[in-house]
């Protein structure tokens, strides 16, 4: 198969698909498949090479691959126990801290089942479970690293005037005051704000965000309050008080903006593990919104990540469930080909 074709061939999708529109799950899946393309491409190209040292460094290489993956594994999943304990012990014993947690030890159980099987049990249909597992894995990890992907491309500055700035809520504190996800964003629209009007534009904020079961007030109303004591006159803040999850904030911001001005250009601020789902949600509603991401901080980012991801996947659940059924099937009809 020449591996080079299809690099280019998915290369060529990716960059049409995302010069139309960046907001799309497919992009990273097509940047990350021309990746792995034209990396298998040059691996074959290395082997066919007759030079010694070369054909030496491929089994080197091989080598390393071989005992890094399983140790790679390992500390992955580790990582996964020790962060999700460590957020426990943080934040609390919320169920959605322990996903980290229940990830790694699966991970871990599939490993020493392999283990087993390798030096005790020695059984061929356990080898195929195993492989479905690690087919499934491989799988989620795939669609991991594409929304990874996707989220980095989907980042860019913005060089043109709007008319509105949405804020998204993110939760308050105790007293009612705005949180430090939710203080990061508000700051990065501060500065967008000023940027915008150096170039002579004035764009009105929405601050979107309802109020909570354990708040204390609207989230809108403590980021409007927030925006004021940083000098943003109260005139140029709309607040949208009675949305509760992404896709309300984003459709009942959009309303507030069509009452003001029907053909408007806005952007929206959120967290950078955020602005990509944002971005979709906006598209199904289709706005024109595209988002810039406020800074999150790097002890959160991998649960948080981790938590978006698992949001995509509900998103899509219907596409990934083809999907996984798809790979089920093929693979099960491959196990069959092979005894």
């Amino acid at each position: 198969m020449n591996f080079s074709y299809w690099g280019s061939i998915c290369l060529a999708v990716f960059v049409t698909l995302w010069l139309t529109d960046r907001r799309r799950f497919l992009n990273g899946y097509f940047f990350t498949a021309s990746a792995v393309c034209f990396f298998i491409a040059g691996w074959q190209w290395l082997e066919v090479t007759q030079a010694p040292w070369m054909q030496a460094l491929l089994v080197m290489i091989k080598l390393t691959f071989t005992i890094i993956t399983p140790i790679a594994l390992i500390l992955f999943a580790l990582a996964c126990i020790i962060y999700s304990r460590r957020l426990v012990r943080e934040t609390g014993a919320h169920l959605e801290y322990r996903l980290p947690e229940i990830v790694g030890f699966i991970i871990l159980g599939i490993l020493v089942f392999t283990l087993l099987n390798l030096f005790v049990f020695h059984n061929s249909a356990i080898w195929i479970l195993l492989g479905l597992f690690y087919v499934w894995m491989a799988y989620f990890m795939i669609g991991f690293i594409s929304y990874a992907v996707a989220s980095l491309l989907d980042e860019l500055p913005v060089h043109y005037s709007v008319d509105f700035i949405v804020i998204l809520g993110a939760g308050l504190l105790p007293d009612g005051t705005v949180s430090k996800i939710l203080k990061k964003r508000l700051d990065k629209g501060i500065s967008t704000y000023r940027k915008q009007r150096k170039r002579g534009i004035h764009p009105q904020f929405v601050v979107s965000g309802g109020q909570g079961t354990d708040e204390i007030k609207p989230e809108s109303q403590a980021m409007s309050n927030y925006l004021i004591e940083k000098g943003i006159s109260s005139t140029q803040i709309i607040q949208e008080n009675k949305s509760k999850s992404t896709y309300e904030n984003m459709r009942n911001s959009q309303v507030l903006m069509v009452e003001k001005k029907p053909f408007y250009r806005a952007i929206f601020v959120t967290s950078s593990f955020h602005v990509f789902r944002a971005g979709l949600i906006a598209k199904q509603l289709n706005s024109t919104m595209t988002g810039i991401s406020a800074p999150t901080s790097m002890h959160y980012l991998p649960f948080a990540a981790f938590r978006e991801y698992l949001a995509l996947i509900v998103m899509f659940k219907g596409a990934n469930l083809v999907a996984l059924i798809v790979t089920t099937v093929g693979y099960l009809i491959y196990c069959l080909i092979i005894h």
